[in-house]
């Protein structure tokens, strides 16, 4: 049996190379950003325990790879949920790099003020995606902060309009993004057949009851189910991470 390689930084420098080549096509031939869904799992596929913690599920060299994936992407995304959960400040501390802009996705402005990204020098690089949805004086606050509020168009559900999301942000020249997280986001990006690239950090843990990575009902059979392309696995620490193409 083929032993899988351990991730080293050649091969990161790799990576990064091919993938900014795929970043640059797809941005010139549709000015719409590459988008790469990130996230980490057990190896039941649970981002989470039951109670939401998820901290931390994959080990330190993950971690760091982590946060080097925020520095090489215009943006971070991530859903309301993760910054009630998590609170997380977004930002590159685990290695050397720009902190990218932060994207969240809060289709009724659910998010509390004093969130991390809302306080101090973080809130400027902040963009709060919501809808009509949203309590005007809450927008007013949030913009107080330094913070941008985008109002978008809703889907049938009174959610940010995910494809709405992407043209935006492409139109103001932001070519990667990095979805992070929940899981509703990821099955959302799934779902509509949005995202480009896949990375899973795997944990050799397992959870058993917990809150899933993706969370797809998929009613047609096999032929119209998620699938991927050029597959490959790399030890980093005691984590095996997954990076394959998704195909559209």
């Amino acid at each position: 049996m083929k032993s899988i390689p351990v991730l080293t930084e050649k091969t990161i420098l790799e990576l990064e190379k091919s993938l900014e080549k795929l970043v640059q096509v797809k941005y010139n031939k549709t000015r719409l950003p590459f988008v790469t869904l990130k996230y980490a799992q057990t190896l039941d596929g649970k981002i989470a325990t039951v109670t939401g913690d998820s901290r931390w599920i994959s080990g330190p060299s993950s971690l760091g790879l982590a946060h080097r994936m925020r520095s090489s992407h215009d943006a971070v995304l991530v859903g309301v949920n993760t910054i009630i959960r998590d609170d997380p400040r977004l930002t590159v501390r685990l290695t050397k790099g720009k902190n990218p802009q932060k994207i969240i996705v809060d289709s009724r402005l659910r998010m509390p003020l004093d969130s991390n990204i809302l306080k101090g020098e973080a809130a400027p690089d902040a963009i709060i995606a919501t809808t009509s949805l949203s309590d005007q004086g809450k927008i007013k606050r949030i913009q107080s902060t330094g913070a941008e509020v985008w109002l978008l168009k809703k889907d049938r559900l009174d959610r940010v309009e995910l494809q709405n999301l992407l043209k935006e942000l492409g139109q103001r020249n932001f070519r990667s993004i990095l979805v992070e997280g929940g899981s509703k986001i990821i099955t959302s990006f799934f779902k509509k057949r949005l995202a480009d690239h896949l990375v899973v950090f795997i944990a050799n843990k397992i959870v058993g009851r917990g809150i899933n990575s993706v969370s797809l009902s998929t009613p047609y059979g096999f032929k119209n189910l998620v699938s991927f392309s050029s597959l490959r696995y790399f030890l980093s620490g005691d984590d095996v991470i997954l990076e394959a193409l998704i195909n559209k």
